[in-house]
């Protein structure tokens, strides 16, 4: 009849100690683990936003050699874990396609500039990852919006050939579009970049039937109002959404400890009830002949 008290003194016993050592022996390396993942991250961003900061530098002054030393020691970042971490997936992509793309210009024989552009982007969706709050790229709205306003005073010029201006004057909008189109799918994805990329192609669109055929003045109106209303949407929630951190959070609470502490619990409430009945009756109830 011992074993009705016995089994579960025993399981108490061996879960307490169990729950003990989860509650006090797990705590720190748990902690320690967080730690050391948070700052892995945060040297690793750093070194990018180096690294991409000297890249914008040797390609606007042209100087291919540090470029191309840039390049790899970019390549190597894009092919380790940070990009698991933080930001989205299509920022990162688009990265590796402007590295890519700088590489294969720098070793051609020309001697031009032509990497500025993506080595532009680059280096504004690196400062995203490192000052989300306060990014570089969000301070293209007060210039985009100017774009705008150029593009509308040259479509309602007088002199007949406002399309044409309107054409024209569009190009410097598109620019700034591109610029930060990899610091916009960083940070939030790639929807509101594609919004204002569509919206910016179907005006290009109506601006081109416009000068062969003017008869679609008022669609022409509502595109630059809806591109407009786009751009501030866009600028308003970049700044307003809170962004979610791409890797899930490490737990500061251990599950494995309350189960523990649990079947401790109940065991010992087994085992007393064990002891209490083998005390009353020691030697069981045996059943008559």
């Amino acid at each position: 009849m011992k074993i009705r008290f016995i089994i579960p003194f025993v399981l108490c016993i061996v879960m307490t100690i169990g729950y003990a050592g989860s509650v006090w022996g797990g705590a720190v390396p748990l902690n320690a683990y967080s730690d050391l993942l948070s700052q892995s991250r945060d040297k690793q961003l750093v070194r990018l936003d180096d690294i991409v900061s000297s890249l914008y530098e040797a390609a606007y002054t042209n100087n291919r050699q540090a470029g191309f030393q840039d390049i790899q020691r970019l390549k190597r970042i894009l092919e380790g874990e940070l990009k698991y971490s933080v930001g989205r997936i299509e920022g990162w992509l688009a990265i590796e396609k402007d590295t890519g793309l700088i590489e294969q210009k720098l070793m051609k024989a020309a001697s031009d500039s032509s990497w500025l552009m993506e080595a532009s982007r680059i280096r504004l969706a690196a400062d995203a990852l490192v000052n989300s709050d306060h990014a570089l790229w969000l301070q293209y709205e007060s210039v985009m919006l100017d774009d705008l306003s150029r593009i509308e005073r040259a479509w309602k010029r007088q002199t007949g050939d406002g399309a044409i201006a309107a054409r024209a004057s569009m190009n410097s909008l598109e620019n700034h579009a591109a610029r930060i189109s990899t610091a916009m799918s960083i940070q939030f994805g790639s929807m509101r970049e594609a919004e204002l990329k569509e919206r910016i192609n179907y005006t290009n669109r109506l601006l081109d039937a416009s000068i062969v055929n003017k008869t679609n003045e008022a669609m022409i109106d509502r595109s630059l109002t809806a591109t407009k209303e786009s751009l501030i949407r866009m600028f308003d929630q970049s700044r307003s959404k809170e962004e979610v951190p791409a890797v899930a959070a490490v737990p500061l609470k251990n599950p494995l400890s309350w189960t523990l502490f649990l079947g401790a619990f109940i065991s010992a409430i087994l085992a007393f009830s064990g002891w209490r009945k083998y005390k009353t009756n020691p030697f069981g109830v045996k059943p008559l002949p």
